[in-house]
């Protein structure tokens, strides 16, 4: 039973059907992205003025 147009792979079609999976990928993106940004941002501040001598 698996249409042409399913994104979800198949371990996962129970859990999740299309539009739930979008909305998986969308958060596990931004979460990475702000991980990602926050990670240079820290860095950047520390090279500005490290916090720990």
């Amino acid at each position: 039973m698996r249409d042409d147009d399913d994104l979800v792979p198949p371990k996962w079609r129970s859990l999740f059907n299309n539009q739930d999976w979008l909305m998986h990928d969308i958060m596990v993106k931004s979460f990475w992205g702000f991980g990602a940004i926050a990670a240079v941002a820290h860095l950047l501040v520390w090279i500005w003025r490290p916090w720990l001598p």
